[in-house]
């Protein structure tokens, strides 16, 4: 049967010769004679009849042919994603001495009649440690400062803690010695500490407990009013564990209590450094918490388990893929495909002489940059071929070879590749359940969250259509779009802004001292914003700074201003891409501070400790939304230029969970680091295009 015709561009002789007569008004509105005796009239049918042609050849070219064009403008067909999920490893029983998974340790889903194992491999090493109580600790966690640098120091010295009791490690388990889990009456924020000597990161451990019910009616077991946390300095503070199973019902009874870490740091409380496990009580202990703390008559700690990343693919090792002829542009071909990323440091090819000498080839993108003394060799993914460099002639006879060519008769061996990907990967929650290599005292292994992230390869009519936006790139900056896109690909750069003279309107006056920007002719003017992290972030007393959304608090203003590195950073990017005859001027966008006071009241009832939730999260809404990363309608950050209206904030508090009515709402310009208030805000406020709005101290209070 033929091939199927590919229609690149589907025009005919009568739509182009119709599209050129519809153009004559528009570059030549002196001819006015379209008949068809009009010599001009011929000259376009020739060319159409010509254009025709070409475009019936265009769409003649084969899939094989098309592919080589794409790759000539830098458009490559993407080879599949693999997906990832954390799969637990778990112990036959507990054990007292270390446990090492290998990397690379395979599992997969269960092969049925129809559908094939889909195997699994773990990206890093583990070992299961036995863990080690080096101290039992209570204490009060809301005495601690929520400023981080006075937090830091409460971890260093012990100080700011209340009623802090430490417990005899030598006296648990004895008969008739017990003590209580937490204060003895018990309160929001109360925590029983346990210090461990080693890291637990992503163990599964299990707390065997003998309690003494003591006062835990009242208690739901399935919704306990406590949380586990495990310490994580730098990373996000104390960080939720996963409880898998508990069988202390809440403290109530004796049992075990199964927890999945997450990552740890080594941390210093009380005085004492370690790795820090806790159980700490949450404000719904004040509805239906205990009346009295249960108590501790023993604890035993056991390693059953650890998490490891594994992502979807197979591990083919030592592969031979023939001999070497000693030419240049030498080709083999894997076995399995599609293959995924190389390793630069793993996935290296061996070629091996008759005199056991072996030269080791390493992964490159394109031989662009090699020479002949470099060992280097390209990869097709999708079609698993591996090419060493060519020689090409040069113009003086000469021969240039691109790479080092392998010796005659060498063996070419692939030390390792991974081949897999797609959808087929992105398996739901505990379907890997089988470990294809036996590793001892593992008795079991499963996934307890769904793979997620694999992907198909790029189809060639998905790459097609990018193919216009190739074309459109800006290797030249010409239009402020290539100026602001181009400078946004600098890492550090958050977003950036061309100003232009025509952006600022006739007559527009702004508030206090804010002055629209002047640009000369011949200069492009650029706003940049620098990112910044949840490192960059100032904690108040009213908001803490949620690890999910690390910019949701107040921004340090000296982080905002625009470093000599970045800025010589985007100069660089541009240079070489300007108009000759252009000045660039790269500066900080100009910051509009503002400071917000409004007054919300709750929905009638409300008791004190959820009026104060709702506060935090209204005071968490002002600073998110006036913010130049997290800000706007759009949530994409404020936008340039765009005026602020107080109403729009009565519609932001308004749709708060929990607050009912907001209302007397004030917005006043301030500067940072000035105690004194600058102008008040009424209605709306105007900003230049070069600027941004960004939060200075909020102030909400919620009325009975």
């Amino acid at each position: 049967m033929p091939l199927p015709t590919v229609n690149l561009d589907d025009r005919r002789f009568d739509d182009i010769l119709d599209e050129a007569r519809r153009l004559i008004p528009q570059f030549c509105p002196e001819w006015t004679d379209h008949n068809a005796s009009d010599p001009g009239m011929a000259i376009l049918e020739v060319f159409a009849w010509m254009t025709d042609l070409m475009l019936y050849r265009v769409n003649q070219i084969p899939d094989k042919l098309l592919i080589a064009f794409l790759d000539m403008i830098g458009v490559q067909l993407s080879p599949p994603r693999a997906a990832s999920a954390p799969v637990t490893f778990y112990l036959s029983a507990p054990q007292d001495v270390p446990l090492k998974i290998a990397l690379g340790t395979e599992v997969a889903t269960i092969r049925t009649e129809i559908n094939e194992a889909i195997i699994f491999t773990t990206e890093q090493a583990g070992t299961i440690l036995p863990p080690r109580v080096a101290g039992l600790y209570t204490a009060n966690t809301l005495a601690q400062p929520q400023n981080p640098e006075q937090e830091d120091l409460v971890t260093r010295s012990g100080e700011g803690v209340a009623q802090v009791q430490q417990h005899e490690l030598a006296q648990l388990g004895l008969p008739g010695h017990k003590f209580p889990i937490f204060q003895p009456e018990p309160q929001a924020g109360d925590a029983f500490f346990i210090r461990l000597e080693n890291d637990h990161s992503d163990h599964v451990l299990a707390l065997t407990m003998q309690v003494e019910w003591a006062g835990g009616a009242g208690v739901n077991p399935n919704f306990p009013p406590y949380v586990w946390e495990v310490w994580q300095s730098g990373v996000s503070r104390w960080a939720p564990c996963e409880v898998e199973y508990d069988g202390t019902h809440a403290f109530n009874v004796s049992g075990e209590l199964i927890l999945r870490l997450p990552l740890m740091r080594e941390g210093t409380f009380f005085e004492q450094t370690g790795y820090w496990l806790r159980c700490r009580l949450t404000s719904e202990q004040m509805y239906n918490g205990y009346k009295v703390s249960p108590d501790l008559e023993s604890l035993r700690l056991d390693a059953r388990g650890m998490t490891l990343p594994a992502r979807h693919a197979t591990v083919v090792r030592d592969e031979v893929l023939g001999l070497s002829d000693g030419l240049p542009g030498q080709r083999f071909n894997l076995l399995n495909t599609p293959v995924l990323n190389l390793d630069p440091e793993q996935d290296l090819i061996d070629c091996i002489s008759f005199d056991g000498t072996v030269q080791t080839y390493t992964p490159v993108s394109d031989f662009a940059e090699s020479t002949i003394d470099d060992a280097h060799f390209t990869l097709d993914a999708m079609g698993g071929l591996i090419s060493f460099g060519p020689a090409v002639v040069q113009t003086d006879g000469s021969v240039y070879r691109f790479g080092a060519i392998p010796v005659q008769e060498a063996t070419i061996k692939m030390r390792r590749y991974q081949f897999g990907g797609g959808v087929i990967g992105n398996v739901p929650a505990r379907a890997l359940s089988v470990l294809k290599s036996s590793i001892p005292y593992v008795a079991r292994v499963t996934n307890h969250l769904a793979a997620a992230g694999g992907r198909n390869a790029q189809s060639l009519d998905d790459a097609i259509l990018k193919v216009p936006h190739v074309l459109r790139m800006r290797t030249r900056a010409v239009t402020a779009d290539d100026y602001e896109y181009l400078s946004a690909q600098v890492d550090g750069v958050a977003r950036a802004k061309c100003i232009t003279p025509n952006m600022a309107t006739p007559g527009q006056t702004y508030p206090g001292q804010i002055r629209p920007l002047v640009v000369p002719p011949g200069q492009v003017t650029l706003a940049i914003l620098p990112q910044v992290g949840i490192d960059d972030m100032i904690a108040l007393d009213d908001v803490v700074i949620d690890p999910l959304t690390p910019l949701s608090g107040r921004i340090a203003p000296e982080r905002l201003t625009l470093s000599a590195e970045l800025r010589s950073a985007v100069q660089d990017e541009l240079d070489p891409r300007r108009p000759v005859g252009t000045t660039l001027d790269l500066r900080a966008p100009q910051y509009v501070w503002v400071s917000v006071t409004a007054t919300i009241r709750t929905y009638g009832g409300a008791a004190r400790p959820v009026r104060e939730d709702v506060r935090r999260r209204a005071l968490r809404a002002l600073y998110m939304y006036l913010n130049p990363f997290t800000g706007g309608p759009d949530g994409t950050g404020w936008p340039f230029g765009r005026t602020l209206s107080v109403s729009e904030l009565y519609g932001l508090l308004r749709g708060v969970h929990g607050v009912e009515v907001a209302e007397d709402i004030q917005v006043v310009l301030t500067e940072p680091g000035q105690p004194e208030q600058r102008e008040s805000v009424m209605g709306s406020l105007a900003i230049p295009p070069q600027a941004l709005i960004v939060s200075d101290v909020h102030h909400v209070r919620v009325d009975h």
